[in-house]
């Protein structure tokens, strides 16, 4: 049976890494599945759970309650995702200004090499990500997070926010929204994996990172997101 994200984070704050490692394990998919939900890009949203989890070891101490994990989790992940967009933004305006001729050829070149290797995989998740654009904003959360996160209705509840029965109702409008290409949205989803040594990236990173040092400030409350998000 796997630890309770209490009983890790009791082990991770008395200087267990193993501990940490095995939190990250639990609950990378499901920050995946919701930064891939809101930046679009697969390979991206694996850079992000990277920065979301290494955010979470230096600030894990000033979690004033541990049962309220899911949330402070969910709250850190969307503030990257938020933080990566307005950097694409800014990036975007830059890139405007640059002679494409500067571009070294052998670059150009290797980089065309790797994206024909993994265009048939990323064909596919352009054809899930369109018919997933025709769900609202709150049913395409639900699906993504269930079938690629493999989280239950009770999990995503806990992550979002929302009472299961919510969870459920939006699960159930997606499914008959998309009732003819469900099923293979549903596979798709299921058989897109995430990179194998991401945990082991993540932990590496770790060994160079200090924790926060909690201060006296309030406790984390679930009323406070939408706060910690926009600002």
């Amino acid at each position: 049976m796997k630890n309770s994200d209490v009983e890790l984070i009791h082990s991770i704050l008395a200087g267990d890494d193993s501990a940490f490692a095995s939190l990250v394990e639990k609950h990378q998919k499901q920050v995946h599945a919701l930064a891939w939900k809101k930046v679009g890009d697969f390979h991206i949203a694996e850079e992000i759970t990277q920065d979301t989890f290494l955010k979470v070891y230096q600030k894990l101490s000033t979690l004033k309650n541990p049962n309220q994990f899911s949330g402070w989790l969910y709250v850190i992940a969307t503030r990257r995702c938020l933080a990566w967009l307005r950097k694409k933004r800014m990036d975007t305006e830059s890139l405007e200004d640059i002679d494409s001729e500067m571009i070294e050829e052998p670059t150009y070149s290797q980089y065309v090499a790797e994206e024909q290797a993994k265009v048939t995989v990323d064909e596919q998740r352009e054809v899930v990500k369109k018919l997933l654009a025709k769900l609202k904003e709150s049913e395409r959360t639900v699906m993504v997070l269930h079938y690629f996160g493999d989280m239950t209705c009770e999990e995503i509840s806990r992550f979002l926010g929302v009472s299961p029965s919510a969870i459920k109702s939006r699960l159930s409008r997606a499914r008959q929204r998309l009732k003819k290409e469900e099923p293979m949205i549903r596979e798709a989803l299921s058989n897109f994996q995430i990179s194998a040594n991401l945990t082991e990236n993540i932990m590496r990173e770790v060994t160079n990172l200090q924790p926060v040092v909690p201060s006296g400030s309030n406790p984390f409350c679930l009323g406070c997101w939408l706060l910690l998000v926009l600002f």
